[in-house]
């Protein structure tokens, strides 16, 4: 991970990105890439992206009756470029490559229902293309906005509260270094275990690359959790939040297949059907905006944050080909003369207790 100091990361994002719109700047990633820079290409790219950030300013300015339409043109503009960038030339795209259905009994926004069309031509699958994601969509069947929204790590807990469910698609992992190597642990609670043991089956690759789950407890806190622990040839398929904090998300069967959507995609095809229902259902969308009794809305604007936020972090990765963070921490000395991490402490602390528990009923038992 690469991270840049900035105190306003969302305005450096942007400018780090702008660059795409100069000519020279075109041509020498064209050039780099192997790609001959025409001038239609060249002004292909510089106009997607200069388009993109007017219509994130405007989104980030807008209310929820039309920001999710600008945020999504502006995503469009965005990926577009990208895609144009990483090819070398101008992607032709017939269609958005989706279309929605909105159900006439329906009680969230999420269940307003997504299909996926036009797999040559489509938009998203142009798009999907340029990220070195593949599937037809189209092969999938039709899904729901909720099953989207659900596999988005950063509205995990927001999506659980809202929608009232005991396990969603993701799975959050705490990560201890301890004397045996590094420990990944998911915490539970016994209600939803069962579900949460689902969720990791239908993690791609999770065999390949974990032991067989444990499951354990702490001594002092009672605290429940699994155990996961790489194999020795076990590579890492977790994939990181906002916040810096690892996960594990699960694919969804569709049509009796296990399918795993990039984050980026769960993302643009969400905000898609919220564009489509502003756009399109403004009987439906207003009122949802102007008097929601269900908390959905609270979700919704939390979405569009780390939307507008997201994914132009995302595209400017594929563009590096390299993860890039940009945060107001200021740059510090590594301090290596804490060697016993808290964790660390509290598992001595839980050893040493219990092993003196265990010598003085031996003790007691001897005597008698």
């Amino acid at each position: 991970m690469n991270t840049i100091f900035s105190e306003n990361p969302e305005n450096d994002l942007w400018r780090e990105l702008l660059q795409f719109t100069y000519e020279a700047n075109i041509k020498r990633y064209l050039l780099k890439k192997g790609h001959e820079a025409d001038d239609n290409t060249i002004n292909c790219i510089a106009g997607s992206f200069l388009q993109a950030n007017e219509y994130y300013r405007a989104a980030k300015d807008a209310n929820l009756q039309i920001s999710p339409l600008l945020l999504y043109y502006g995503s469009t503009n965005l990926l577009y470029g990208m895609a144009n960038l990483l090819s070398g030339s101008i992607n032709k795209i017939s269609n958005h490559g989706m279309k929605i259905f909105v159900p006439e009994q329906m009680d969230f926004i999420a269940n307003t229902e997504i299909r996926f069309l036009s797999p040559v031509d489509g938009g998203i699958h142009v798009v999907a293309r340029a990220l070195g994601f593949t599937p037809d969509l189209t092969g999938f069947g039709d899904w729901s906005l909720g099953e989207f929204l659900d596999s988005i790590a950063e509205i995990n807990d927001d999506f659980a509260q809202c929608y009232d469910v005991k396990t969603g698609c993701i799975a959050m992992l705490d990560i201890f270094n301890t004397p045996d190597g590094k420990t990944e642990k998911i915490y539970y609670l016994k209600e939803n275990k069962d579900n949460l043991m689902d969720l990791l089956k239908k993690v791609e690759g999770f065999e390949k690359s974990y032991l067989k789950v444990t499951a354990a407890k702490e001594f002092l806190t009672g605290k429940e959790y699994f155990v996961l622990r790489h194999k020795l040839t076990g590579k890492d398929i977790s994939e990181q939040s906002y916040s810096g904090q690892p996960y594990l998300r699960a694919g969804h069967i569709k049509n009796s297949q296990l399918i795993t959507i990039p984050a980026i995609l769960n993302m643009y095809i969400s905000l898609f059907a919220l564009a489509s229902l502003c756009r399109y259902y403004p009987e439906r969308w207003s009122p949802f905006v102007l008097k929601d009794t269900t908390g959905e809305k609270l979700l919704i604007e939390k979405f569009m944050y780390y939307a507008r936020r997201l994914i132009p972090n995302y595209a400017l990765n594929n563009l590096l080909e390299r993860p890039v963070q940009y945060s107001s921490n200021r740059y510090t000395v590594t301090d290596t003369t804490k060697l016993v991490g808290e964790h660390q402490v509290q598992e001595m602390v839980e050893r040493k207790v219990k092993s003196e528990l265990d010598r003085q009923h031996i003790t007691i038992r001897d005597k008698r």
